[in-house]
């Protein structure tokens, strides 16, 4: 919840030409947010340092199976 005080700021903000004016032109400038999900996975496995592992495979023995 915002407390009074912020609420306040807020409206102010909104009716400010300059902070209006400032949000028009953020909204011109941004990059186009529209990628490939392969991208995205491929800019997190560039990002991230993975260390490579092995996966074991672990056999159960079934010979005690008491159900």
């Amino acid at each position: 919840m915002l407390r009074e005080n912020e609420k306040k700021e807020m409206r102010a903000d909104a009716l400010s030409p300059e902070r209006r004016q400032d949000f028009l032109l953020a909204r011109q400038k941004r990059p186009e947010a529209s990628r490939a999900l392969n991208d995205y996975i491929a800019f997190l496995m560039a990002v991230q340092k993975i260390k490579p592992f092995e996966h074991k495979r672990v056999i159960t023995k079934a010979n005690k199976n008491i159900l």
